[in-house]
C-alpha cells in the first residue's frame, strides 16, 4: 500500500510539474510578458532603422534616373520574391479567406494609397512639412486604438507620444509654407498610414506576421507593376542602382515590415507607432555620415526627445511586468 500510494503521489508530482511549467510557457507567450515586450521594442525599433536607411539608398538610385514608380515596383518585387521561398522552407502559415482579403487591400490602398498621397504633397509643399505631416500618425495611431483595438491610453503614454511626436518634428525640421491641398494630402497620407497599423494590428492577432508580410508586399508590388506598364517601365542601368535597389528591397522592405508587424505583436499598436520615429533619426545620423549633411542642434534635441520616449515606453513595460 505504502509504494503504491508512493508511486501516486510521484505521478502527481510529475503531472503538478507539467502543469506549472505549462503554465510558465502560456505566460511566456502572452503579450505582457516582460521578455516579449522588449523583444517587441527592439523589433521596432530595427524596422525604423531599417525603413531609415531607404531614403539613402534611394538617393543613390535615383540618381541615375530611375522613376519612382519603377524604384518601388522593384522594392517590392525583389522583396517578395526573395521571402516567397524562405516561406515554403519554413513551412509557414499562409493567411487565406477574409484575413487574405484584408491583407491584399492593406498592400494596394495602404501602401500605394499612402505613396500616392505623400509623393503628390511632396509636389506641393516643402519635404519637411510633409514628413511632419505623416509622422502625426501615431497621434491617430493612439485614438484609432482605444476605440477599435480596446487599448488603454495611460499618462505615461501620452508623454512618450508627445516626446515621440515633437522629436520627430524637431529631427524633420518644418518649413511652415506650402497650399492647404498639398497640407491635405499629408494628412491623409498620415491616415491611412494609421488606418493601415490598426487593421495590422488586428490581422496579426490571427496570422504568421512573415506571410502575412509577403501578401502585403506582393500586393503592392502588383499594383505597381501594373502602375508601371502604363506610366512606363524604367531598367536601372548600372550594376550600382541595381545594388541600391536590392537593399531597399531586403532591407527596407522585407526586414522592415516583417520586423514592424512582429513587433507590433508584443508591444501593441501605440508603442509601435511611437517607436517607428526612430526612422527619422537614423535617416538624420546616415546622411550626416553618408552625405555629409550638417545636424543642428534642434535635431539634436528632438533625438534626445525620442530616445526619452522610447525610454518611458520601456520604463513602463517593466513597470507593467513588476510582481504584485
Amino acid at each position: 500500500m505504502d509504494k503504491r500510494q508512493k508511486k501516486l503521489d510521484f505521478l502527481i508530482g510529475i503531472a503538478h510539474r507539467a502543469w506549472v511549467i505549462r503554465k510558465s510557457v502560456n505566460a511566456t507567450n502572452s503579450k505582457e510578458d516582460p521578455v516579449n515586450q522588449l523583444i517587441g521594442i527592439c523589433l521596432i525599433i530595427l524596422s525604423a532603422v531599417s525603413f531609415g536607411t531607404m531614403a539613402i539608398f534611394a538617393v543613390f538610385a535615383s540618381a541615375t534616373g530611375v522613376t519612382v514608380e519603377s524604384m518601388l515596383f522593384l522594392r517590392f518585387g525583389i522583396a517578395a520574391v526573395m521571402m516567397f521561398p524562405i516561406a515554403l522552407l519554413q513551412k509557414r502559415r499562409f493567411p487565406n479567406g477574409r484575413d487574405l482579403l484584408i491583407l491584399i487591400g492593406m498592400g494596394v490602398f495602404g501602401y500605394a494609397g499612402m505613396s500616392f498621397c505623400y509623393f503628390t504633397a511632396l509636389t506641393i509643399i516643402p519635404p519637411s512639412l510633409v514628413a511632419a505631416l505623416l509622422y502625426l500618425y501615431p497621434v491617430f495611431v493612439a485614438v484609432l486604438s482605444v476605440l477599435f483595438l480596446n487599448e488603454t491610453f495611460t499618462r505615461n503614454r501620452l508623454m512618450a507620444l508627445g516626446l515621440a511626436v515633437s522629436g520627430a518634428v524637431l529631427v524633420i525640421g518644418v518649413e511652415f509654407t506650402g497650399h492647404i491641398h498639398g497640407i491635405l494630402l499629408g494628412i491623409t497620407a498620415a491616415v491611412i498610414y494609421s488606418v493601415y497599423t490598426i487593421v495590422g494590428a488586428s490581422v496579426m492577432k490571427r496570422n504568421d506576421a512573415f506571410t502575412s508580410s509577403f501578401v502585403i508586399i506582393t500586393s503592392a508590388g502588383t499594383f505597381y507593376l501594373l502602375y508601371s506598364l502604363g506610366s512606363g517601365f524604367f531598367i536601372p542601368p548600372t550594376p550600382g542602382t541595381w545594388l541600391n535597389i536590392i537593399a531597399i528591397a531586403v532591407i527596407s522592405t522585407a526586414i522592415a515590415i516583417y520586423a514592424y508587424f512582429q513587433g507590433m505583436k508584443y508591444t501593441g499598436a501605440v508603442n509601435a507607432a511611437m517607436l517607428s520615429t526612430f526612422e527619422p533619426v537614423t535617416t538624420m545620423v546616415l546622411t550626416s555620415w553618408i552625405l555629409g549633411v550638417h545636424i543642428s542642434p534642434s535635431q539634436m534635441a528632438g533625438a534626445s526627445l525620442i530616445i526619452l520616449s522610447a525610454i518611458v515606453v520601456v520604463m513602463r513595460t517593466r513597470k507593467i511586468s513588476a510582481p504584485v
